[in-house]
């Protein structure tokens, strides 16, 4: 008996890790600025979200 709930606790712990990951949202993956002279300064800010379960973890950032 104490082996098969060993076993079924050892499963149900590699199952949830299996589904403990970070999952990233951007809901506005684009921004259009329209006509932007050459010398002008212009931002926009970009939500994200982290819907998974476990910690997102953003180490490099690549404008494009």
């Amino acid at each position: 008996m104490r082996k098969t709930v060993l076993i079924l606790a050892i499963v149900a712990g590699v199952a949830a890790l299996a589904y403990a990951d970070p999952r990233l949202v951007i809901p506005e993956k684009s921004w259009d600025f329209g006509y932007v002279p050459q010398q002008g300064t212009f931002t926009h800010d970009y939500w994200i979200k982290n819907t998974g379960t476990d910690t997102l973890r953003i180490i490099k950032v690549k404008p494009g």
